[in-house]
């Protein structure tokens, strides 16, 4: 009961646990809880139910979870784990005839007896519970303990002196089931049922597999009091059919051991990954690599790299050559745990061959040299030329050792279009091909015009002819919702000189940054791509006021804002924000509508600011209108301390004159 309260205690918390209850609801309370926890055992347990029941032995998720994440941060995987996947209460398939002439007949073994010849007889049997096999004509034999070719050789004898010319067959067409147990470091120990036929790597399934820091290659099968079998699981997946044969009895008790030792193979093999090293026998590195699939054809052979970690916790690294540990099997390293190997790739350590384009090309930048490549090539390789691309003359910059750069022209016209291969050039290793733009070459410049106008959208323009006041005509004036008094032309601003501060600045991190250089960094990235052009849209539009008209640029994004259908009130009252606009209604109403003035309001500097961008004082405003504002400052601070020291101050240098006088006089 302590074990379940406790497990209840750890998943499920709650309130009701701390309280201090009478005995009686006390013990009433370790009933419930002894209750709820054996509820969720229940539920898990049924969650894995099947042909597996767990054992008492728990598992070690934590343990298990920061193992996995130490290999996860090598970029690699361990072998073979990948292969266990959960399976549920998911049962061994059972093939007919699957067996050895060396299995053990036993309890619950069905077998199938087929003579030919003269005799044409057919019959199934199954072994009882006391190892006996009954057999029509021949009655009940003991076959507990015979191997299979055993039993058919006793079998052959007793026939001969029935049949005569006759042929015997026999085969096992269902096996027994057999209980084992399955320990260690597997992710749900436990007792399992399968059959006579299920090899280790099957149990060890059964469980769902080895937890992240189990062993592959040690799997111990104890039976009694001795250890029967070492079974190593990587025969298995890497050379099926030629390891694993040892057979299991019903009571054997599997244990999976800590791995102990692992090491790294990384680069160009076939099968990159963490390998555990048997712990039965030593291994060299050319039989991990070859566990590893071996090398691939891009492997650089002259220059393994092999480190190892020596007993004072430092690595060193070794280069050793492939052809040489072949040759020379007494200069292959044997590998000890978190020994790391690194096959580099030959095409690494040649230099890279490359051409480049520049220009008015749909994707410019580098590509791989080939053979025999033309401008053609290249131009096709960068995804064509793009519509500005003037095809009259394309340049290819040449670097020759010991010879002086040329430039050599090139007719696209002539290349791309009449398919004129002499012109076609051939391309040597380290040209730079130049694609010119057409002169003057601009596609159509446009504004966008957002907001309540009428026709709001994206405008074509002429550059140093279009106005904003042609513009907004253009789009029918303003909507009658139009807050006009916030409308906005934001132009984009192109840096005239490149600030390299603040390029710097970009890349460094938060932290680095002195306090003078992050508030440099945030004003700079504030201003850094936008301007706002100050225009009084009121003027221009309302009173004809040409002063405010300005040309318009390719870019240029003008917002005309709604009117809010409240009056806008800020700073010092209760609840500034909105005030639903109400026709006819004054200062003191809105003031009332946010709460009144703060303690600390200075009401007589009260400014409005119209919706048109006029400010106002408050006595000024008699009507509101949909969008106005009303701020309400905050009084002066006032030192009263300070006043009245200097009050003081004051008052006694007066008394020290009068005193310095009066004294002077007498």
């Amino acid at each position: 009961m302590t074990i379940l309260h406790n497990y209840f205690e750890q998943a499920y918390p709650g309130p009701f646990i701390s309280l201090d209850l009478s005995p009686t609801w006390s013990r009433m309370k370790r009933c419930f809880h002894i209750g709820i926890a054996a509820l969720y055992l229940a539920a898990g347990l049924a969650a894995q139910s099947g042909t597996k029941e767990l054992s008492p032995v728990l598992t070690q998720p934590a343990v298990q979870s920061v193992a996995e994440e130490g290999r996860l941060e090598t970029g690699l995987q361990p072998f073979g784990y990948s292969f266990f996947k959960p399976r549920g209460a998911e049962k061994l398939a059972v093939t007919a005839g699957a067996m050895t002439p060396e299995y053990q007949l036993g309890a619950g073994d069905r077998l199938a007896i087929y003579l030919g010849g003269k005799a044409q007889e057919t019959f199934e049997a199954i072994v009882s519970a006391d190892g006996q096999l009954f057999i029509p004509t021949l009655g009940v034999l003991p076959v507990q303990g015979l191997s299979f070719a055993e039993f058919k050789k006793q079998l052959q004898q007793k026939l001969q002196g029935l049949y005569t010319h006759f042929t015997l067959d026999v085969m096992l067409v269902e096996p027994k089931w057999i209980r084992v147990g399955v320990t260690g470091e597997v992710r749900i120990p436990g007792q399992y049922t399968i059959t006579a036929l299920s090899s280790v790597l099957d149990a060890v399934s059964q469980a769902d597999g080895p937890t992240a820091i189990g062993s592959l290659r040690d799997i111990q099968v104890f039976r009694g009091d001795s250890r029967v079998l070492q079974e190593d699981l990587y025969d298995y997946l890497l050379k099926p059919g030629t390891g694993v044969y040892g057979r299991l009895q019903s009571g054997d008790q599997i244990f999976v051991p800590v791995c102990r030792k692992r090491v790294q193979v990384r680069g160009e093999v076939y099968r990159p990954a963490i390998y555990e090293i048997n712990p039965r026998r030593p291994e060299t590195v050319t039989q991990i690599i070859a566990l590893a699939g071996g090398l691939t054809d891009d492997a650089y052979t002259e220059k393994l790299e092999y480190s190892h970690r020596e007993e004072k916790g430092d690595r060193r690294v070794r280069y050793l050559d492939w052809s040489t540990l072949q040759q020379n099997p007494d200069q292959d390293p044997v590998l000890q745990n978190e020994d790391r190997i690194q096959i580099f790739s030959k095409l690494e350590q040649m230099p890279k061959k490359l051409v480049t384009v520049f220009g008015e090309v749909n994707r410019p930048g580098e590509y791989e040299f080939e053979e025999n490549m033309r401008v053609s090539d290249l131009i096709y390789k960068a995804g064509y030329l793009n519509r500005s691309a003037y095809m009259l003359s394309a340049q290819v910059a040449r670097v020759e050792p010991m010879q002086p750069a040329q430039t050599i022209e090139v007719d696209l016209v002539a290349v791309l279009l009449r398919g004129e291969r002499e012109k076609d050039l051939l391309l040597d290793a380290d040209d730079q091909l130049f694609v010119r733009r057409i002169p003057g070459w601009r596609v159509g410049q446009n504004v966008e015009l957002r907001g309540e106008v009428k026709f709001p959208g994206l405008y074509p323009i002429v550059k140093d002819s279009s106005t904003l006041k042609m513009l907004l005509t253009e789009a029918g004036g303003f909507t009658d919702e139009a807050l006009v008094g916030e409308a906005k032309l934001i132009r984009k601003r192109e840096a005239v000189v490149e600030d390299k501060e603040f390029l710097r600045l970009k890349n460094m991190a938060r932290d680095e940054m002195s306090k003078l250089e992050y508030e440099y960094f945030v004003m700079k990235q504030n201003n850094a791509d936008i301007q706002e052009i100050v225009v009084d849209f009121h003027r221009l539009m309302f009173e004809n006021d040409r002063s405010q008209d300005v040309f318009l640029e390719d870019g240029d994004l003008i917002y005309i804002p709604q009117t809010p259908k409240v009056v806008m009130i800020s700073g010092r009252v209760s609840k500034p924000g909105g005030v639903v606009f109400q026709p006819n209604a004054n200062l003191e109403h809105y003031i009332r509508q946010a709460g009144g003035y703060t303690w600390d309001a200075d009401s007589r500097r009260t400014k409005v600011i119209k919706v048109t961008g006029e400010i106002c004082d408050d006595e000024e405003v008699h009507t509101f209108v949909p969008g106005d504002r009303i701020w309400v400052p905050r009084k002066a601070d006032h030192n009263y301390w300070q006043i009245f020291r200097d009050i003081m101050l004051v008052a006694g240098q007066i008394a020290t004159m009068y005193l310095v006088i009066h004294t002077a006089t007498k």
